[in-house]
């Protein structure tokens, strides 16, 4: 934003523009797996989203950034359906939740060194050479996937076409639901720690880029235990419903804390920042839910449709924020604590709203 002198709906819409294109190609994305060779697919997707950093990093003006942006989203818009699509094809779905937890583990821990990264990284040689690393780190998972995946087709092609299966999703309503509380419980990350925390923890406490990095990154660390948590606890308890209730419901406790209460400690931010991430990982328990309501032989298609809903609710609540703080900023796009904190409104009314979600959603069958 500083660099290239944009307000913060602008850098919202930038941000955004990655989403709108990851969330469109979601459920396309799962036709594919679920009928075409999954090691290609990975392969060709990685080096796109490679080449996507590469525009990005060394754009010279908006409408490039704006571009190379959405290159990123398109190939990485593969990524997770395809994680979930393995995991399908080589474990049962007893194990689903408990792995799905922990490759977003992996996901989690590599942003959390990320973004400590990105704050060094950044202050030192700037954001542009950061960027260009990680389009190198692109193409090695690139290799990687063509060199370890297996080159296999989806089997279970099901009793029903492409379009039958779809439309069956599509008119489920429980899926609709499922979706949403995904999306809202995870807004948390995508709308705060991944693009408002660092600049409010600056805000709130006044201190360095690399400080407030290393603060956000707990949440992400909590994210990380977090979410395999949930998967373990799922296929412990007898119900889940009160499981995901609760977790909302604290989440937005958490965060209603973090945002509003006085205090200038960054050791206390820490600790709220770690909490936050612990208790947010019962949206992972909507991917399980997806198999179990999905048509035999569309799974992927429903974890797309799942993960469409899930990631939507980023470009809408990240335009949101940054229309309210340009609304409630002050000039020059420096903005206050307050204006912080009435962008950020919105973010513990979401999960209180998902945590009213699990009263529509399947509880466990009983085994």
């Amino acid at each position: 934003m500083q660099e290239t002198l944009i307000s913060a709906f602008t850098a919202s819409l930038l941000s955004s523009a990655f989403y709108y294109i990851y969330t469109s190609l979601q459920i396309p994305a799962g036709m594919l797996f679920d009928r075409r060779n999954t090691q290609t697919i990975l392969t060709t997707t990685a080096l796109i989203c490679s080449i996507g950093c590469f525009i990005f990093a060394n754009s010279m003006n908006i409408y490039l950034l704006f571009f190379g942006r959405i290159i990123i989203g398109m190939g990485s818009a593969f990524a997770f359906v395809g994680l979930s699509h393995l995991l399908r094809q080589h474990f049962s779905l007893r194990q689903f939740g408990f792995l799905i937890g922990l490759s977003e583990t992996l996901g989690f821990i590599s942003t959390m060194f990320g973004i400590i990264g990105l704050g060094i990284l950044v202050s030192y040689f700037g954001w542009r050479e950061f960027i260009n690393s990680a389009a190198l780190v692109g193409c090695l998972i690139a290799f990687f996937a063509w060199l370890f995946i297996p080159a296999t087709t989806s089997v279970q092609p099901g009793n029903y076409s492409i379009a039958d299966s779809l439309n069956i999703i599509i008119r489920c309503k429980t899926q609709w639901a499922n979706g949403c509380f995904a999306g809202l419980g995870f807004t948390v990350i995508t709308v705060f720690g991944a693009m408002w925390a660092i600049p409010f923890i600056q805000a709130k406490l006044g201190c360095s880029l690399k400080e407030a990095s290393v603060i956000d990154s707990m949440l992400f660390l909590g994210a990380a235990i977090s979410c395999p948590l949930f998967g373990y606890l799922n296929a412990c308890l007898k119900q889940r419903k009160p499981l995901m209730f609760i977790s909302c419901t604290l989440t937005a406790i958490l965060l209603y804390i973090t945002l509003y209460f006085p205090y200038n400690d960054p050791v206390l931010m820490s600790v709220l920042f770690f909490m936050t991430g612990i208790s947010c990982g019962s949206y992972m328990l909507s991917y399980t839910i997806s198999n179990e309501i999905s048509p035999q032989g569309a799974l992927s298609t429903s974890t797309g449709f799942t993960n469409t809903l899930a990631m939507l609710t980023a470009p809408i609540f990240q335009l949101v924020t940054g229309f309210l703080l340009d609304l409630y900023g002050g000039p020059e796009h420096h903005y206050s604590l307050q204006a912080y904190q009435i962008a950020l409104a919105v973010l513990p009314v979401n999960l209180l709203v998902a945590s009213c979600l699990v009263y529509f959603l399947p509880e466990k069958k009983a085994k």
